[in-house]
């Protein structure tokens, strides 16, 4: 099932951050200079996304792009503190 934040629309950098939280905690973060189409879940060698999944993610993260110049930061923070 495709997770609700997916979908959501992001309009500024609190959403912005707010997504990349999600994604992280949601155990789906993934560097985001991947097409999410070639990210595969270790341990069943499947692709992480669906191509509707995919399509949205990188609509997604277009927008993060737009209201965070560097996202990475953010993304480097939450996965160094696990």
């Amino acid at each position: 099932m495709t997770p609700h934040y997916f979908y959501k629309k992001i309009k500024s950098e609190v959403d912005a951050k707010r997504f990349i939280c999600e994604l992280y905690f949601d155990d789906n973060m993934f560097h985001f200079d991947s097409d999410p189409a070639d990210i595969i879940e270790f341990g069943t060698d499947q692709r992480a996304f669906t191509d509707e999944e995919c399509e949205i993610l990188r609509l997604r993260l277009d927008e993060v792009f737009k209201y965070i110049e560097d996202p990475f930061q953010l993304c480097l923070a939450l996965v160094t503190e696990k």
